[in-house]
């Protein structure tokens, strides 16, 4: 579990900005379709065609659990899921967009929005014990975050473009993005960005995302 025990200690940061995950969008079937399948038994639905039976929604649930469980996941990419993320740094951005099958992302992008308009993401810092130590970490990187800004302002004022002057941005500057994937391709990012080997950041995000797709389309994730 990633714990979250000095989150007050961010609040009067400067630009500090929290983790969000909303839904936007998901697969849903239309016409006639809607009346027999939902966009959580799509996978299911649509995998019966490869031997002509037919279920209840009921059934394809649980034959979603089956897919799953013999590996037949093609058929889970019928169901694409859209959110909105923010407060999520750079330096998550990196290590997101590795992933190439199945996702696809839209960033705010400081080729046009002027860099010094940031906002900051603040490590959580849960495995240091002292208090004082996590403060004077946290005073590192406001200190890091406000002179960032206002090196940017100088690097323009000097007559820099707006790409060459966000480069003095430290990497935990916030990208929010839209985020497109498919439940296979989300079953493979959650099989790698679960596990307590990755980076606090892009497990706690991994963490949000997967609540919600559990709580909307439960058969397909119910192993995590």
């Amino acid at each position: 579990m990633i714990s979250d025990k000095w989150i007050y200690l961010r609040k009067g940061l400067f630009r500090n900005t929290e983790l969000k995950v909303e839904l936007v969008a998901m697969t849903k079937p239309v016409e006639n379709y809607g009346k027999i399948c939902t966009s959580e038994t799509l996978p299911a639905f649509t995998a019966r065609a490869s031997h002509e039976s037919k279920g209840t929604i009921e059934d394809d649930k649980r034959l979603n659990k089956t897919l799953i469980e013999l590996g037949h996941t093609t058929p889970l990419q019928a169901v694409q899921f859209v959110f909105y993320v923010d407060g999520i740094s750079k330096s998550l951005q990196n290590q997101w967009v590795r992933h190439k099958i199945g996702v696809g992302w839209t960033f705010r992008s400081t080729r046009y929005i002027s860099a010094n308009q940031n906002t900051f993401v603040y490590c959580t810092y849960d495995y240091i014990k002292s208090e004082e130590d996590v403060l004077k970490l946290l005073t590192i990187d406001d200190v890091a975050a406000r002179q960032a800004v206002e090196r940017f302002n100088k690097k323009i004022e000097l007559g820099a473009t707006k790409q060459d002057s966000r480069k003095i941005m430290p990497v935990f500057w916030n990208t929010p993005c839209y985020f497109y994937v498919n439940a296979r391709a989300l079953r493979h990012l959650f099989s790698l960005r679960l596990k307590e080997a990755a980076e606090w950041e892009i497990r706690r995000l991994h963490r949000a995302i997967l609540e919600i797709v559990k709580r909307e389309t439960p058969s397909l994730f119910y192993d995590f």
